[in-house]
């Protein structure tokens, strides 16, 4: 019997020492599930633009669209909300930034290379980050489709130095915009506005004389470049080509000086029939002018549309191409800003699907209505039949590219500045080219 119970208890006291091991061995191989598990979502975690769900790796891209918050949010929404649906493996995350925080804080996110994965920014800025190999060279992305229904000069205002650092996606020429009653008042014909400087003085000087209002509106603030684009498109149509030859403005050039002279004494005509006080005057500024019967014309980009559309609407304003110089083409040059993709992002092609989806005609129509020009062809045919973007569309595809280089905003600034000297009458047309020649050869030689 005594030897029976000894058994037992060696059987009782096996069983248990073999249920510990195995109890241990258990716990021992949750731990590592959980070790692997906690070191794979670690792992997730340092890349936040990357997760891992059951359909699959969705990833995350940022965009940011300079501007206006609140009314680029309801221009992109939809278009990121149809984009997410048929593309369910990227998610888009839009953030904000407006322009008086623009250049500052992309200068800060370029040096902590956290630029977005898609950004919308004007050229200099972009052509500048481009020079320290921050922004993409997007040539091979860039597909024939696209190329073939982009105009000519759009899709060369995102070149430099040969390579495609910038898609345009927004952009305007100059244009020229009048009054029809202060036309009629005039004895001018609103069917038939002038075609040349000699007749768009003509007009500007009988609104002044005939009318309550000046003849034409003017601004002389060098902020901004406006008053640089301002000369450059006029030049444009005097010269009858190229503003910027890859290297510098045309107007510097010696065989140029003529042009510049003549485009120079253009402007200095058109302000003694002016609203008076010009270099208190932007660009922005002028618009209200026009709106309120004060002026009879202005030359102006597409934006002035947003301040007198009920009166394009009844016909009491219209647009028309500038007027022409001595080549007779009524060109301008064309202001631009686009999309690019920091080198820094690490999702490349997903950043481009997105960036060529938000290119689609449709969306790029959409994204238009912020003040833009049409920049596809396909976008212009939405068009067909409208007289106004007709007109619009005609300036778009006779327009030159505007200077193409990082030191456009100090070349602005520059030419601005002896513009605005011009305009208030404290030197003439000689004087003004030969500073800004000076002025634009210091620069070049940075």
């Amino acid at each position: 019997m005594k030897n029976w119970k000894k058994i037992v208890g060696f059987m009782l006291c096996l069983c248990m020492t073999l249920g510990l091991m195995a109890g241990c061995s258990s716990k021992e191989e949750g731990k590592e599930e959980a070790g692997t598990r906690a070191e794979t979502e670690s792992d997730a975690d340092t890349d936040t633009k990357t997760e891992v769900q059951d359909g699959g790796e969705i990833v995350t891209l940022t965009f940011m669209r300079t501007g206006t918050p609140e009314v680029l949010r309801e221009i992109f929404d939809p278009i990121i909300a149809s984009f997410e649906e048929e593309h369910p493996n990227i998610k888009i995350d839009m953030q904000d930034l407006g322009w008086a925080d623009a250049e500052k804080t992309m200068q800060i996110m370029a040096s902590s290379q956290t630029l977005p994965d898609v950004m919308y920014h004007l050229p200099a800025t972009i052509f500048d980050l481009a020079d320290k190999g921050l922004i993409e060279d997007l040539t091979p992305y860039l597909d024939d489709e696209l190329k073939e229904d982009m105009y000519a000069s759009l899709l060369e205002a995102g070149k430099y130095n040969d390579k495609q650092y910038m898609i345009t996606c927004g952009g305007t020429t100059l244009l020229y915009w009048y009054n029809t009653e202060l036309f009629e008042q005039a004895g001018l014909d609103p069917d038939n506005p002038p075609s040349t400087w000699e007749e768009f003085l003509e007009a500007a000087k009988a609104i002044d004389e005939k009318t309550d209002a000046a003849g034409v509106a003017m601004y002389g603030s060098p902020a901004g470049g406006e008053t640089s684009f301002f000369f450059e498109s006029l030049f444009a149509s005097e010269v009858g080509g190229e503003t910027w030859n890859g290297e510098r403005y045309t107007y510097d050039l010696e065989e140029n000086r003529e042009a510049a002279l003549n485009t120079l004494n253009f402007i200095k005509e058109m302000t003694q029939y002016s609203q008076g006080s010009v270099e208190e005057f932007g660009r922005f500024d002028i618009r209200t002018l026009l709106r309120d019967g004060n002026v009879g014309m202005a030359l102006d980009v597409i934006n002035m549309q947003n301040q007198i559309q009920d009166g394009l609407d009844s016909g009491k304003f219209r647009v028309a191409q500038l007027p022409a110089g001595n080549s007779g083409k009524q060109i301008s040059a064309v202001n631009a800003g686009g999309f690019f993709i920091p080198t820094n992002s690490e999702h490349k092609e997903e950043a481009w699907t997105f960036l060529r989806y938000l290119m689609n005609t449709d969306n790029q129509k959409a994204h238009s209505t912020y003040g833009s020009i049409p920049v596809l062809q396909s976008e212009a045919a939405k068009y067909a039949g409208n007289a106004y973007y007709e007109i619009v569309i005609q300036s778009v595809s006779d327009s030159v590219s505007e200077g193409i280089t990082p030191k456009a905003n100090s070349l602005w600034q520059v030419t601005g500045e002896q513009l605005q000297l011009l305009m208030m009458g404290n030197q003439d047309a000689e004087t003004t080219l030969d500073n800004i020649i000076a002025g634009h050869q210091e620069i070049y030689e940075e």
